[in-house]
C-alpha cells in the first residue's frame, strides 16, 4: 500500500505534513518523534492499513482510524489515517493532553475529529488530493 497525505485545496497545503514540521521542539526530540511516528506509519502499511492496536486503533463513530505518539509525559500526538483502495491517506494530526477529563478538552478533541471527517469527506468527493508520503 502507498502512503500519501490528504492535501486541502482551500488551505493550499497538507495537514498532517505542516503539523509535522513540529515547531518549537529540539531538533534531537523532533527526530526521535519524525522517527517514532514514521515507524508507525510502516507498521500500518505492513498490515495494509488494518488498525492494529496498540500501533493503531479504530475511532467510535467515524470512518478513520488514529495512530498515537508521545510527544512527552503529558502530551499525546495524534495522527488520523484511513485506508482508500490501495492507499493509506494521512488526513490530519493534532496533539492532546495525556489526561483531559474536561468538558472543554473533550469538545476541542470532537473539533478535530470533526474537521477531520470533513477531510475524509473532501478526500472521497476528490481522491487525487494528495502529496506522496
Amino acid at each position: 500500500m502507498e502512503v500519501v497525505y490528504y492535501f486541502n485545496n482551500d488551505l493550499n497545503f497538507c495537514p498532517v505534513k505542516k503539523y509535522l514540521e513540529l515547531k518549537g521542539v529540539s531538533q534531537d526530540k523532533k527526530i526521535r518523534i519524525l522517527a517514532e511516528i514514521d515507524q508507525k506509519i510502516c507498521y500500518v502499511r505492513q498490515n495494509e492499513g488494518r488498525p492494529t492496536p496498540p500501533i493503531s486503533k479504530p475511532l467510535r463513530n467515524y470512518s478513520f482510524f488514529e495512530i498515537n505518539t508521545r510527544k512527552d509525559k503529558n502530551i499525546v500526538i495524534r495522527v488520523l489515517y484511513f485506508r482508500y483502495r490501495n492507499q493509506i491517506v494521512l488526513l490530519n494530526a493534532f496533539e492532546k493532553s495525556d489526561s483531559y477529563n474536561t468538558a472543554r478538552a473533550r469538545k476541542t478533541i470532537e473539533k478535530h475529529y470533526d474537521l477531520t471527517n470533513s477531510y475524509y469527506n473532501q478526500f472521497k468527493i476528490n481522491p487525487k488530493n494528495y502529496e506522496k508520503y
